[in-house]
């Protein structure tokens, strides 16, 4: 992976557990990944559902990921294993702050020429919004690289 974007297709799927239920989250949509140094960027919109477009970033690094969405929905949330980490959750009605408890991150990288899945992320974390535990979070991110 060069300095010079990438097209990828990015699929995340997050599987949320609160007060007892459970529900998966779907989005995906089409991107960059760029790779600066030791950080890793990857950068999509999504269209979510009666809210609008959002546009996504993943920065990812060797022992952290930290997810950035602007739009409709803005949020700021880094994962690190082990680590609780402080964050923000904005809507056009309020300002959250959040809390992450990340238990585990997996990134996984693939030879270039390997396929056309380039990486993909794996973390589950506890969240809690406004001090209160907001739910479970099992999250799966795929990067594959876009046919031209």
């Amino acid at each position: 992976m060069s300095e010079h974007g990438i097209p990828v297709f990015v699929t995340m799927e997050t599987n949320v557990e609160q007060a007892g239920e459970k529900k998966e989250i779907l989005v995906s949509g089409s991107g960059e990944l760029v790779k600066k140094s030791q950080s890793t960027f990857v950068t999509w919109n999504e269209q979510l559902e009666d809210i609008g477009e959002v546009k996504t970033v993943l920065k990812i690094q060797p022992d952290s990921l930290t997810v950035l969405r602007q739009g409709a929905v803005s949020m700021r949330q880094e994962y690190t294993p082990g680590k609780e980490t402080e964050g923000s959750y904005k809507t056009a009605y309020a300002t959250f702050q959040t809390l992450a408890k990340t238990e585990d991150l997996q990134i996984d990288w693939f030879k270039e020429e390997a396929a056309t899945l380039l990486g993909q992320l794996a973390f589950t974390y506890d969240l809690e919004l406004q001090g209160q535990l907001a739910g479970h979070y099992d999250v799966k991110i795929k990067i594959k690289e876009e046919q031209q």
